[in-house]
Protein backbone atom coordinates (compact mmCIF):
# COMPACT_ATOMS: atom_id res chain seq x y z
CA UNK A 1 0.00 0.00 0.00
CA UNK A 2 1.55 3.25 -0.76
CA UNK A 3 1.32 6.32 1.52
CA UNK A 4 -1.19 7.51 -0.85
CA UNK A 5 -3.45 4.36 -0.75
CA UNK A 6 -3.11 4.67 3.03
CA UNK A 7 -4.70 8.14 3.07
CA UNK A 8 -8.26 8.26 4.43
CA UNK A 9 -10.59 8.59 1.49
CA UNK A 10 -12.60 11.15 3.39
CA UNK A 11 -9.39 12.85 4.10
CA UNK A 12 -8.92 12.95 0.21
CA UNK A 13 -12.56 15.03 -0.58
CA UNK A 14 -11.41 18.56 0.84
CA UNK A 15 -8.60 18.47 -1.72
CA UNK A 16 -11.16 17.84 -4.58
CA UNK A 17 -13.60 20.19 -3.42
CA UNK A 18 -10.34 22.76 -3.24
CA UNK A 19 -9.26 22.37 -6.58
CA UNK A 20 -13.27 22.66 -7.69
CA UNK A 21 -13.51 25.63 -6.11
CA UNK A 22 -10.15 27.19 -7.83
CA UNK A 23 -11.89 26.13 -11.19
CA UNK A 24 -15.26 27.62 -10.96
CA UNK A 25 -13.71 31.15 -9.51
CA UNK A 26 -11.47 31.17 -12.51
CA UNK A 27 -14.03 30.24 -14.95
CA UNK A 28 -16.20 33.39 -13.13
CA UNK A 29 -13.79 35.94 -13.48
CA UNK A 30 -13.30 34.99 -17.08
CA UNK A 31 -17.37 35.80 -17.15
CA UNK A 32 -17.26 39.02 -15.45
CA UNK A 33 -14.29 40.38 -17.15
CA UNK A 34 -16.45 39.22 -20.54
CA UNK A 35 -19.52 41.36 -18.74
CA UNK A 36 -17.27 44.38 -18.29
CA UNK A 37 -16.22 44.46 -21.71
CA UNK A 38 -19.76 44.43 -22.90
CA UNK A 39 -20.74 47.35 -20.45
CA UNK A 40 -17.97 49.42 -21.49
CA UNK A 41 -19.09 48.99 -25.08
CA UNK A 42 -22.67 49.73 -24.56
CA UNK A 43 -21.76 52.77 -22.61
CA UNK A 44 -19.11 54.23 -25.21
CA UNK A 45 -21.96 53.45 -27.58
CA UNK A 46 -24.12 55.73 -25.24
CA UNK A 47 -21.75 58.16 -25.07
CA UNK A 48 -20.77 58.74 -29.04
CA UNK A 49 -25.00 58.19 -29.58
CA UNK A 50 -25.94 60.97 -27.48
CA UNK A 51 -22.71 63.17 -29.78
CA UNK A 52 -24.92 62.10 -32.18
CA UNK A 53 -27.71 63.41 -30.93
CA UNK A 54 -26.40 66.71 -30.49
CA UNK A 55 -24.87 66.93 -33.72
CA UNK A 56 -27.81 66.26 -35.34
CA UNK A 57 -29.62 68.81 -33.99
CA UNK A 58 -27.35 71.46 -34.67
CA UNK A 59 -26.68 69.90 -38.10
CA UNK A 60 -30.83 70.62 -38.47
CA UNK A 61 -30.86 74.11 -36.80
CA UNK A 62 -27.84 75.06 -39.01
CA UNK A 63 -29.91 73.77 -42.30
CA UNK A 64 -33.32 75.61 -40.88
CA UNK A 65 -31.20 78.92 -40.69
CA UNK A 66 -29.72 78.31 -44.04
CA UNK A 67 -33.29 77.21 -45.46
CA UNK A 68 -35.32 80.13 -44.16
CA UNK A 69 -32.63 82.60 -45.02
CA UNK A 70 -32.62 81.12 -48.68
CA UNK A 71 -36.29 81.31 -48.81
CA UNK A 72 -36.66 85.33 -47.76
CA UNK A 73 -34.02 85.78 -50.61
CA UNK A 74 -35.55 83.58 -53.03
CA UNK A 75 -38.80 85.76 -51.83
CA UNK A 76 -37.20 88.81 -52.38
CA UNK A 77 -36.21 88.49 -56.02
CA UNK A 78 -39.91 88.43 -57.49
CA UNK A 79 -42.28 86.73 -59.84
CA UNK A 80 -40.05 84.05 -61.24
CA UNK A 81 -40.91 80.14 -63.04
CA UNK A 82 -40.35 77.26 -60.83
CA UNK A 83 -37.35 76.39 -62.49
CA UNK A 84 -35.81 80.13 -62.18
CA UNK A 85 -36.75 80.20 -58.56
CA UNK A 86 -35.22 76.41 -57.66
CA UNK A 87 -32.10 77.57 -59.75
CA UNK A 88 -31.74 80.88 -57.79
CA UNK A 89 -32.59 78.63 -54.65
CA UNK A 90 -29.52 76.20 -54.97
CA UNK A 91 -27.35 78.72 -55.40
CA UNK A 92 -28.23 80.52 -52.54
CA UNK A 93 -28.40 77.80 -50.22
CA UNK A 94 -24.86 76.64 -51.16
CA UNK A 95 -23.25 79.77 -49.85
CA UNK A 96 -25.55 80.48 -46.65
CA UNK A 97 -25.33 77.01 -45.57
CA UNK A 98 -21.72 75.65 -44.26
CA UNK A 99 -21.79 72.06 -44.69
CA UNK A 100 -18.72 70.71 -42.45
CA UNK A 101 -19.21 66.74 -41.26
CA UNK A 102 -22.90 67.22 -43.36
CA UNK A 103 -24.01 67.19 -46.89
CA UNK A 104 -26.70 69.01 -48.62
CA UNK A 105 -28.12 66.49 -50.93
CA UNK A 106 -31.47 67.89 -52.13
CA UNK A 107 -33.12 71.09 -52.07
CA UNK A 108 -36.05 72.78 -54.05
CA UNK A 109 -37.30 76.17 -54.20
CA UNK A 110 -41.14 76.42 -55.88
CA UNK A 111 -44.29 78.46 -55.61
CA UNK A 112 -47.28 77.89 -53.38
CA UNK A 113 -50.61 79.27 -52.93
CA UNK A 114 -51.11 82.96 -50.87
CA UNK A 115 -47.89 84.71 -52.89
CA UNK A 116 -45.86 82.46 -50.83
CA UNK A 117 -42.59 80.52 -51.72
CA UNK A 118 -42.29 76.88 -50.56
CA UNK A 119 -38.91 74.99 -49.78
CA UNK A 120 -37.84 71.70 -48.82
CA UNK A 121 -34.06 70.76 -48.43
CA UNK A 122 -31.94 67.34 -47.16
CA UNK A 123 -28.71 66.65 -45.25
CA UNK A 124 -27.26 63.90 -44.54
CA UNK A 125 -24.39 63.44 -42.00
CA UNK A 126 -21.89 60.50 -41.42
CA UNK A 127 -22.38 58.94 -37.50
CA UNK A 128 -20.06 58.22 -34.90
CA UNK A 129 -21.66 54.80 -34.08
CA UNK A 130 -22.78 53.21 -37.28
CA UNK A 131 -24.42 50.38 -35.42
CA UNK A 132 -26.94 52.58 -34.11
CA UNK A 133 -27.80 54.56 -37.53
CA UNK A 134 -27.41 51.60 -40.00
CA UNK A 135 -26.00 54.31 -42.65
CA UNK A 136 -26.02 58.20 -43.16
CA UNK A 137 -28.38 60.11 -41.28
CA UNK A 138 -30.98 62.04 -42.83
CA UNK A 139 -32.23 65.61 -41.85
CA UNK A 140 -34.72 66.84 -43.29
CA UNK A 141 -36.31 70.62 -42.84
CA UNK A 142 -38.92 72.61 -44.78
CA UNK A 143 -39.92 76.43 -45.01
CA UNK A 144 -43.04 78.65 -46.21
CA UNK A 145 -42.40 82.51 -46.88
CA UNK A 146 -45.15 84.98 -47.93
CA UNK A 147 -44.75 87.85 -49.76
CA UNK A 148 -46.80 91.11 -49.97
CA UNK A 149 -48.14 93.17 -46.87
CA UNK A 150 -50.14 92.05 -44.53
CA UNK A 151 -51.69 95.62 -44.34
CA UNK A 152 -52.19 97.85 -47.71
CA UNK A 153 -49.06 100.28 -48.73
CA UNK A 154 -49.67 103.57 -50.55
CA UNK A 155 -46.36 104.38 -52.02
CA UNK A 156 -45.84 107.80 -54.12
CA UNK A 157 -42.07 107.94 -56.03
CA UNK A 158 -41.31 111.91 -56.30
CA UNK A 159 -39.02 111.77 -58.87
CA UNK A 160 -36.69 114.46 -60.00
CA UNK A 161 -37.10 114.75 -64.15
CA UNK A 162 -34.91 118.40 -64.41
CA UNK A 163 -32.82 119.01 -67.40
CA UNK A 164 -29.59 117.50 -65.48
CA UNK A 165 -31.41 114.14 -65.38
CA UNK A 166 -31.27 113.31 -68.66
CA UNK A 167 -29.28 110.63 -71.25
CA UNK A 168 -27.95 107.70 -68.89
CA UNK A 169 -29.52 109.36 -65.74
CA UNK A 170 -33.00 109.57 -66.93
CA UNK A 171 -32.64 105.83 -67.84
CA UNK A 172 -30.93 104.49 -64.62
CA UNK A 173 -33.64 106.11 -62.92
CA UNK A 174 -37.02 104.22 -65.21
CA UNK A 175 -34.75 101.02 -64.83
CA UNK A 176 -34.67 101.26 -60.97
CA UNK A 177 -38.21 102.45 -61.03
CA UNK A 178 -39.51 99.78 -62.76
CA UNK A 179 -37.56 97.21 -60.37
CA UNK A 180 -39.27 98.67 -57.35
CA UNK A 181 -42.77 98.25 -59.15
CA UNK A 182 -41.70 94.53 -59.93
CA UNK A 183 -40.69 93.85 -56.42
CA UNK A 184 -43.43 95.61 -54.63
CA UNK A 185 -46.27 94.31 -56.80
CA UNK A 186 -45.26 90.20 -57.00
CA UNK A 187 -48.12 87.81 -58.54
CA UNK A 188 -51.15 87.59 -56.03
CA UNK A 189 -50.33 91.32 -54.48
CA UNK A 190 -53.37 93.34 -54.70
CA UNK A 191 -53.29 95.97 -51.83
CA UNK A 192 -50.17 98.22 -52.99
CA UNK A 193 -51.01 101.36 -54.33
CA UNK A 194 -48.27 103.16 -56.25
CA UNK A 195 -48.10 106.60 -57.60
CA UNK A 196 -45.53 109.03 -59.62
CA UNK A 197 -44.64 112.42 -59.28
CA UNK A 198 -42.31 113.78 -61.89
CA UNK A 199 -41.49 117.17 -61.00
CA UNK A 200 -39.41 120.30 -62.46
CA UNK A 201 -39.96 123.56 -61.62
CA UNK A 202 -43.58 122.63 -62.21
CA UNK A 203 -45.88 119.65 -62.05
CA UNK A 204 -47.57 118.34 -64.93
CA UNK A 205 -51.31 117.41 -63.61
CA UNK A 206 -52.98 116.74 -67.14
CA UNK A 207 -54.84 118.83 -69.26
CA UNK A 208 -58.13 117.63 -68.50
CA UNK A 209 -57.27 119.04 -64.76
CA UNK A 210 -58.03 122.43 -65.52
CA UNK A 211 -61.52 121.55 -64.75
CA UNK A 212 -61.50 120.77 -61.75
CA UNK A 213 -62.24 123.25 -58.88
CA UNK A 214 -58.50 123.39 -56.98
CA UNK A 215 -57.21 124.61 -60.58
CA UNK A 216 -56.65 128.43 -61.26
CA UNK A 217 -56.21 127.69 -65.61
CA UNK A 218 -57.31 130.90 -68.16
CA UNK A 219 -59.03 130.16 -70.96
CA UNK A 220 -57.32 129.09 -74.16
CA UNK A 221 -57.00 131.79 -76.69
CA UNK A 222 -55.53 132.50 -79.81
CA UNK A 223 -54.30 135.89 -81.37
CA UNK A 224 -54.05 136.63 -85.36
CA UNK A 225 -50.94 137.90 -86.59
CA UNK A 226 -50.04 139.75 -89.50
CA UNK A 227 -46.75 140.58 -90.18
CA UNK A 228 -45.99 143.98 -91.57
CA UNK A 229 -44.00 144.29 -94.52
CA UNK A 230 -40.48 145.20 -94.43
CA UNK A 231 -37.94 146.61 -97.67
CA UNK A 232 -34.83 144.63 -97.96
CA UNK A 233 -32.05 146.99 -99.62
CA UNK A 234 -29.13 144.25 -98.57
CA UNK A 235 -28.09 140.76 -97.48
CA UNK A 236 -25.48 139.63 -95.05
CA UNK A 237 -24.17 136.03 -95.43
CA UNK A 238 -21.78 134.62 -93.05
CA UNK A 239 -19.08 131.75 -92.44
CA UNK A 240 -20.01 129.75 -89.50
CA UNK A 241 -17.35 129.32 -86.35
CA UNK A 242 -17.63 126.23 -83.87
CA UNK A 243 -15.95 126.59 -80.72
CA UNK A 244 -15.72 124.81 -77.24
CA UNK A 245 -18.29 126.28 -74.70
CA UNK A 246 -19.64 126.17 -71.19
CA UNK A 247 -23.53 125.99 -70.41
CA UNK A 248 -25.51 125.10 -67.68
CA UNK A 249 -28.47 122.61 -67.73
CA UNK A 250 -30.78 122.99 -64.09
CA UNK A 251 -27.56 124.74 -62.29
CA UNK A 252 -25.21 121.86 -63.30
CA UNK A 253 -22.12 123.41 -66.03
CA UNK A 254 -21.28 120.95 -69.13
CA UNK A 255 -18.97 121.14 -72.16
CA UNK A 256 -20.50 121.26 -75.48
CA UNK A 257 -19.94 122.83 -78.85
CA UNK A 258 -20.83 126.51 -79.72
CA UNK A 259 -21.49 128.46 -82.84
CA UNK A 260 -20.73 131.82 -83.91
CA UNK A 261 -21.06 133.74 -87.30
CA UNK A 262 -17.57 135.31 -88.86
CA UNK A 263 -16.43 137.11 -92.04
CA UNK A 264 -19.62 138.52 -92.19
CA UNK A 265 -20.35 140.06 -95.51
CA UNK A 266 -23.25 142.63 -96.51
CA UNK A 267 -24.20 143.28 -99.80
CA UNK A 268 -26.88 145.51 -101.35
CA UNK A 269 -30.12 144.43 -103.07
CA UNK A 270 -30.82 146.81 -106.19
CA UNK A 271 -34.20 147.31 -106.97
CA UNK A 272 -35.06 146.97 -103.33
CA UNK A 273 -37.30 143.88 -102.26
CA UNK A 274 -40.72 143.80 -100.38
CA UNK A 275 -41.25 140.85 -97.69
CA UNK A 276 -44.41 140.31 -96.55
CA UNK A 277 -44.69 137.51 -94.66
CA UNK A 278 -47.66 135.40 -94.29
CA UNK A 279 -50.34 136.02 -91.73
CA UNK A 280 -50.28 133.36 -88.89
CA UNK A 281 -51.95 132.42 -85.00
CA UNK A 282 -50.23 132.48 -81.83
CA UNK A 283 -52.21 130.05 -79.98
CA UNK A 284 -52.31 129.99 -75.69
CA UNK A 285 -53.00 126.82 -74.37
CA UNK A 286 -52.33 125.28 -71.19
CA UNK A 287 -50.47 121.72 -70.99
CA UNK A 288 -51.40 120.42 -68.25
CA UNK A 289 -48.81 122.74 -65.89
CA UNK A 290 -49.35 124.45 -63.00
CA UNK A 291 -47.37 126.18 -60.07
CA UNK A 292 -47.74 126.87 -56.16
CA UNK A 293 -50.46 128.57 -54.75
CA UNK A 294 -48.67 131.36 -51.94
CA UNK A 295 -47.26 130.41 -48.81
CA UNK A 296 -48.32 128.37 -46.42
CA UNK A 297 -50.80 126.85 -48.75
CA UNK A 298 -47.89 125.59 -50.70
CA UNK A 299 -46.85 123.98 -47.62
CA UNK A 300 -50.10 121.99 -46.80
CA UNK A 301 -52.17 119.20 -47.85
CA UNK A 302 -55.43 120.17 -45.75
CA UNK A 303 -56.64 123.43 -47.25
CA UNK A 304 -59.19 122.47 -49.75
CA UNK A 305 -59.31 126.81 -50.63
CA UNK A 306 -56.20 126.16 -51.96
CA UNK A 307 -55.93 126.91 -55.93
CA UNK A 308 -52.98 126.01 -58.24
CA UNK A 309 -52.30 128.39 -60.96
CA UNK A 310 -52.19 126.92 -63.73
CA UNK A 311 -50.00 128.27 -67.16
CA UNK A 312 -50.62 128.34 -71.15
CA UNK A 313 -47.64 127.66 -73.42
CA UNK A 314 -45.85 126.06 -70.69
CA UNK A 315 -43.88 122.73 -70.98
CA UNK A 316 -43.12 121.20 -68.41
CA UNK A 317 -42.32 117.23 -67.57
CA UNK A 318 -44.27 113.72 -67.82
CA UNK A 319 -47.94 113.97 -66.41
CA UNK A 320 -48.45 112.11 -62.93
CA UNK A 321 -49.75 109.25 -62.44
CA UNK A 322 -52.01 108.99 -59.50
CA UNK A 323 -52.71 106.24 -56.96
CA UNK A 324 -53.52 102.68 -58.68
CA UNK A 325 -52.97 99.31 -58.61
CA UNK A 326 -52.91 99.42 -61.85
CA UNK A 327 -49.42 98.26 -62.33
CA UNK A 328 -49.82 98.67 -65.94
CA UNK A 329 -50.60 102.88 -65.81
CA UNK A 330 -47.51 102.67 -63.61
CA UNK A 331 -45.25 101.53 -66.10
CA UNK A 332 -46.21 103.52 -69.01
CA UNK A 333 -45.87 106.62 -66.73
CA UNK A 334 -42.29 105.70 -65.86
CA UNK A 335 -41.67 105.05 -69.79
CA UNK A 336 -43.23 108.24 -70.47
CA UNK A 337 -40.38 110.09 -68.13
CA UNK A 338 -38.36 113.12 -69.94
CA UNK A 339 -35.89 115.04 -68.70
CA UNK A 340 -36.78 119.01 -68.95
CA UNK A 341 -37.01 122.06 -66.56
CA UNK A 342 -35.30 122.87 -63.52
CA UNK A 343 -35.15 121.82 -60.24
CA UNK A 344 -37.87 123.50 -57.77
CA UNK A 345 -38.60 120.39 -54.88
CA UNK A 346 -40.87 122.05 -53.12
CA UNK A 347 -43.29 121.37 -56.04
CA UNK A 348 -42.07 117.83 -56.27
CA UNK A 349 -42.90 117.33 -52.46
CA UNK A 350 -46.22 119.09 -52.51
CA UNK A 351 -48.02 116.76 -55.19
CA UNK A 352 -46.48 113.93 -53.79
CA UNK A 353 -48.34 115.04 -50.27
CA UNK A 354 -51.02 115.34 -52.10
CA UNK A 355 -51.12 111.96 -53.59
CA UNK A 356 -51.16 110.18 -50.00
CA UNK A 357 -53.73 112.71 -48.74
CA UNK A 358 -57.61 111.92 -49.27
CA UNK A 359 -58.67 115.24 -49.42
CA UNK A 360 -58.51 117.18 -52.71
CA UNK A 361 -56.63 118.28 -55.14
CA UNK A 362 -56.70 114.18 -55.81
CA UNK A 363 -58.66 111.71 -53.65
CA UNK A 364 -56.94 108.59 -54.36
CA UNK A 365 -55.63 107.95 -50.75
CA UNK A 366 -56.89 106.80 -47.76
CA UNK A 367 -57.56 108.83 -44.81
CA UNK A 368 -54.97 108.80 -42.65
CA UNK A 369 -55.13 106.46 -39.53
CA UNK A 370 -56.16 108.77 -36.45
CA UNK A 371 -54.55 106.65 -33.85
CA UNK A 372 -51.18 107.17 -35.44
CA UNK A 373 -50.83 103.32 -34.42
CA UNK A 374 -52.08 100.78 -36.62
CA UNK A 375 -51.41 102.69 -40.09
CA UNK A 376 -53.70 101.09 -42.21
CA UNK A 377 -52.74 101.78 -45.01
CA UNK A 378 -49.07 102.20 -44.41
CA UNK A 379 -47.90 105.24 -46.29
CA UNK A 380 -44.88 106.18 -47.64
CA UNK A 381 -42.95 108.55 -50.14
CA UNK A 382 -39.62 108.45 -52.22
CA UNK A 383 -37.93 111.45 -52.96
CA UNK A 384 -35.65 111.38 -55.95
CA UNK A 385 -33.51 113.97 -57.07
CA UNK A 386 -30.10 114.59 -58.60
CA UNK A 387 -29.15 118.32 -57.21
CA UNK A 388 -30.14 121.24 -55.56
CA UNK A 389 -33.07 123.84 -55.79
CA UNK A 390 -32.28 126.45 -58.47
CA UNK A 391 -35.61 128.35 -58.24
CA UNK A 392 -37.28 130.22 -55.91
CA UNK A 393 -40.95 130.70 -55.47
CA UNK A 394 -42.99 134.33 -56.83
CA UNK A 395 -45.54 134.17 -53.63
CA UNK A 396 -47.88 136.86 -55.83
CA UNK A 397 -48.05 134.36 -58.74
CA UNK A 398 -46.79 130.51 -58.02
CA UNK A 399 -44.29 131.19 -60.74
CA UNK A 400 -40.53 130.39 -60.18
CA UNK A 401 -37.72 132.42 -60.74
CA UNK A 402 -34.21 131.39 -61.38
CA UNK A 403 -31.75 132.68 -58.87
CA UNK A 404 -28.62 131.44 -60.50
CA UNK A 405 -27.16 134.82 -59.95
CA UNK A 406 -27.61 137.50 -57.07
CA UNK A 407 -31.37 136.68 -55.44
CA UNK A 408 -33.25 139.98 -55.08
CA UNK A 409 -35.99 140.59 -53.32
CA UNK A 410 -37.76 137.87 -51.36
CA UNK A 411 -37.33 135.52 -53.62
CA UNK A 412 -34.53 133.24 -52.15
CA UNK A 413 -32.97 130.11 -52.53
CA UNK A 414 -33.25 129.57 -48.97
CA UNK A 415 -36.68 130.55 -49.07
CA UNK A 416 -36.91 127.66 -51.38
CA UNK A 417 -34.71 125.71 -48.75
CA UNK A 418 -37.09 126.38 -46.22
CA UNK A 419 -40.50 125.38 -47.96
CA UNK A 420 -38.21 122.09 -48.77
CA UNK A 421 -38.02 121.71 -44.65
CA UNK A 422 -41.19 122.41 -43.79
CA UNK A 423 -42.93 120.09 -46.04
CA UNK A 424 -41.04 117.34 -45.41
CA UNK A 425 -41.82 118.25 -41.21
CA UNK A 426 -45.38 118.36 -42.43
CA UNK A 427 -45.31 115.19 -44.19
CA UNK A 428 -43.69 113.22 -41.38
CA UNK A 429 -45.98 114.34 -38.95
CA UNK A 430 -49.00 112.82 -40.93
CA UNK A 431 -46.91 109.18 -40.20
CA UNK A 432 -45.85 109.13 -43.34
CA UNK A 433 -42.54 107.36 -44.24
CA UNK A 434 -40.08 109.33 -46.15
CA UNK A 435 -37.50 107.70 -48.15
CA UNK A 436 -34.79 110.24 -50.03
CA UNK A 437 -32.21 109.24 -52.83
CA UNK A 438 -29.43 111.51 -53.52
CA UNK A 439 -28.50 110.81 -56.78
CA UNK A 440 -25.19 111.55 -58.09
CA UNK A 441 -25.02 114.82 -55.60
CA UNK A 442 -22.29 116.39 -54.80
CA UNK A 443 -23.53 119.56 -53.45
CA UNK A 444 -23.19 118.55 -49.29
CA UNK A 445 -26.74 121.48 -48.93
CA UNK A 446 -28.74 119.38 -50.60
CA UNK A 447 -27.85 115.85 -49.24
CA UNK A 448 -28.24 117.57 -45.90
CA UNK A 449 -31.69 118.49 -46.76
CA UNK A 450 -32.02 115.44 -48.14
CA UNK A 451 -31.08 113.00 -44.98
CA UNK A 452 -33.18 115.75 -42.58
CA UNK A 453 -36.22 115.43 -44.97
CA UNK A 454 -36.14 111.24 -44.13
CA UNK A 455 -38.08 109.56 -41.97
CA UNK A 456 -34.52 108.76 -39.70
CA UNK A 457 -30.60 108.43 -41.36
CA UNK A 458 -31.89 104.49 -42.24
CA UNK A 459 -34.28 106.13 -44.66
CA UNK A 460 -31.86 107.76 -46.72
CA UNK A 461 -29.55 106.76 -49.65
CA UNK A 462 -26.69 108.35 -51.19
CA UNK A 463 -26.66 106.89 -54.59
CA UNK A 464 -23.28 107.48 -56.13
CA UNK A 465 -24.43 105.99 -59.91
CA UNK A 466 -26.50 103.97 -61.48
CA UNK A 467 -26.20 100.86 -59.52
CA UNK A 468 -26.62 101.90 -56.33
CA UNK A 469 -30.06 103.95 -57.55
CA UNK A 470 -31.44 100.62 -58.26
CA UNK A 471 -30.29 99.19 -55.47
CA UNK A 472 -31.63 102.31 -53.09
CA UNK A 473 -35.12 101.11 -54.75
CA UNK A 474 -34.67 97.89 -53.97
CA UNK A 475 -33.74 98.31 -49.96
CA UNK A 476 -36.69 100.75 -50.25
CA UNK A 477 -38.88 98.04 -51.47
CA UNK A 478 -37.58 95.11 -49.58
CA UNK A 479 -38.24 97.55 -46.36
CA UNK A 480 -42.03 98.06 -47.53
CA UNK A 481 -42.85 94.36 -48.48
CA UNK A 482 -42.72 92.43 -45.31
CA UNK A 483 -41.46 89.38 -46.73
CA UNK A 484 -42.05 86.81 -43.89
CA UNK A 485 -41.34 83.19 -42.60
CA UNK A 486 -44.77 81.87 -42.39
CA UNK A 487 -43.64 78.50 -41.70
Amino acid sequence: MTPDDSTPIADRRPASRAARLLTFLADRRGAIAIWFALAALVLVMFVFGAVDLSRIQSTRTRLQDAVDASAVAVARIGPQTDAQMDLAGDKILKSEYREGTSKLTVSTFKSAPENSVAVNAQATLDPLVSLIWRGPIKIEVSSLVKRGQESPVELVMVLDTTGSMSGARITALKVAAKNLVTKMTPSGVTNVKLGIVPFGQYVNVGVAARYQPWADVPVDYSVPVTPPCTTITSKTTCQTEKYACTKVNDGVPYNTTCSRNINCVTTPVNPPQQNCPAPYVNKYTFRGCVGSPPYPKNVTDNDTSRRYPGYLNVNCGAEITPLTTNNSKILSGINALTATGETYLPAGLAWGFNMLSAPIPLTEGAVYDATGKNLKPRKAMILMTDGTNTLALNPGSGTTKGQHTAPSGTRTIAQTNGYTTELCNNIKAQKIEVFTVAFEVTDATVKGILLNCASDPAHYFDAADAGKLDAAFQNIADALRQIYIAK
